[in-house]
């Protein structure tokens, strides 16, 4: 079964751009910040007004039931988004990390999550992060925090990218890449060396 893509409604934006409210590159103060959190949002909005109709309620109980061949997996993001979680009550799959509702949830959100392009899952990846920072690790937080912008635009970053800007944020630098402002600056990062040789 071909699963419905997801994050497609949309266009794009051309290049990163700075929200109009916290003056961060639009989507970093996701979800605290209301102006960045509307703009990574549309997207999965667009496509739950686009692909569903019905009451709330039934709507959101049959994307939660759906194997994800029927539905966008932005849909089942939304689903989940408008849910409480039976255990902790707070929106389903943010709950503490002791909460197994919450993980069990999420774990139904991967298995069904239905076709998409890298940077698609990307993005998918740094929303579920954001929403939920306290049941990540903090450098991953800090990592989809710093791309999320970048991923709005289409970026994709690879996974020695990836690795190599983890290593940055490990060792304290976030201050220095939040300043990049384009893709190609974050993408060449040299390997961060660890350890220095000693003389002998």
């Amino acid at each position: 079964m071909t699963s419905v893509p997801g994050l497609r409604q949309l266009a794009r934006p051309d290049g990163v751009v700075p929200c109009a409210d916290c003056g961060e590159p639009a989507g970093r103060g996701y979800p605290a910040c209301p102006a960045c959190e509307d703009f990574v949002d549309r997207y999965w909005a667009a496509d739950w007004l686009a692909a569903l109709a019905g009451t709330p309620a039934d709507l959101i109980t049959a994307v939660l039931v759906d194997d994800g061949g029927t539905y966008p997996w932005t849909c089942l993001d939304w689903a989940l988004r408008l849910s409480n979680c039976a255990g902790c009550g707070r929106e389903a799959t943010t709950g503490e990390i002791e909460c197994a509702h919450c993980a069990i949830a999420d774990e139904k959100r991967w298995m069904a999550g239905g076709d998409m392009t890298p940077n698609e899952h990307s993005l998918r990846q740094a929303r579920v992060a954001l929403r939920a920072p306290h049941r990540h690790r903090s450098s991953q937080v800090q990592y989809w925090r710093l791309v999320l912008p970048f991923l709005l635009a289409g970026a994709y970053f690879t996974a020695r990218q990836a690795q190599r800007l983890r290593s940055f944020l490990i060792a304290g630098r976030y201050t220095e890449l939040a300043s990049f402002g384009t893709f190609e600056e974050m993408a060449s990062l040299p390997d961060l060396p660890w350890r220095e040789v000693a003389p002998a």
